[in-house]
């Protein structure tokens, strides 16, 4: 009988422990890693990205509507971030990081084919972006700085909340090198040399090609535009906005499926992302219309 009731309670005992929640990193690690997050650029750089603090103009026979805009960039005004642990063990955190990116789109526009005079139209605007950063245990000491280290990142996805138009699909050509991305928050890229598909990193010469499939129900071509750093001025880069060009579009029931490029050969050093945004053509073809947008993201290094 005491041998029974011994058996029982190291039954039990074994499976309270097997039932033992484990427990993660405390809020001194936790904010260790909100801070190394934040000061890496390959994670945090979306604003400045994306800021056009201004329209950039199309090349002259770009546009060719009745609307006549000449042009388009976000001014933003202000960038918050927020870092949450969707799931938390003792050796691995994943962090969702979010930026939520307020300001105006301002579009250089003429009215008539006689308007000699560029209207500057503004909208307010609204977006954010996702990305996901696994993070491992690689030590424990008492300086939680060196606990822990980012090993991988997820591609960035993003735009308004009312996005009218959808990229099914991000290509990177990068020399013979192809990455294809088809959901940018469940596609990892590793940092450093622990296997797997890793970061993209190349020369500041290296020719890259970024490709996107999007779909949309307007007849009327939509504006897909490319943006990444480009120069360097008073220790911060200048991000670069380029129109991409329409390659293919077909037909798909009521909806239109249209492929666009664009390919370039000069980066600047540093660890930045390449952004694609996809607008809906009310974006910027309508002045009271809202700006409606999808953008996604994909991280590299340029040494």
């Amino acid at each position: 009988m005491r041998r029974l009731a011994f058996f029982l309670m190291l039954t039990v005992g074994i499976f309270a422990g097997c039932q033992k929640e484990v427990m993660g990193p405390d809020e001194t690690n936790l904010e260790a890693i909100r801070q190394m997050i934040t000061e890496d650029p390959l994670f945090t750089s979306d604003g400045a990205t994306l800021n056009d603090d201004g329209p950039v103009i199309f090349k002259t026979g770009d546009v060719a509507t009745p609307i006549y805009p000449r042009g388009w960039g976000r001014r933003i005004t202000q960038v918050s971030r927020t870092i949450d642990f969707d799931s938390v063990s003792d050796t691995l955190v994943v962090a969702t990081v979010k930026h939520t990116i307020t300001g105006e789109i301002r579009i250089a526009a003429r009215y008539s084919l006689q308007d000699t005079t560029i209207t500057i139209v503004t909208k307010p605007f609204v977006e954010e972006t996702l990305r996901k950063v696994k993070l491992y245990r690689v030590a424990r000491t008492n300086n939680t700085r060196l606990n822990w280290r980012p090993r991988e990142v997820s591609a960035a996805k993003g735009g308004t909340q009312n996005a009218l138009i959808t990229i099914n699909k991000l290509e990177a050509r990068i020399g013979t090198d192809t990455v294809v991305i088809t959901d940018p928050t469940a596609y990892w890229f590793k940092l450093g040399h622990f296997g797997g598909r890793e970061v993209p990193q190349f020369s500041p010469s290296q020719p890259m090609t970024i490709r996107v499939t999007i779909r949309s129900t307007a007849s009327d071509t939509d504006f897909v535009s490319l943006h990444r750093p480009a120069l360097m001025m008073a220790g911060n880069f200048r991000p670069a906005h380029a129109r991409m060009t329409l390659v293919s579009q077909v037909q798909i029931g009521s909806a239109y499926e249209r492929v666009y490029e664009y390919s370039w050969n000069s980066h600047l050093r540093g660890r930045h992302h390449v952004f694609v945004s996809a607008l809906t053509r009310e974006s910027l073809f309508d002045d009271q219309a809202p700006f409606s947008t999808q953008v996604w993201g994909i991280p590299y290094i340029v040494q």
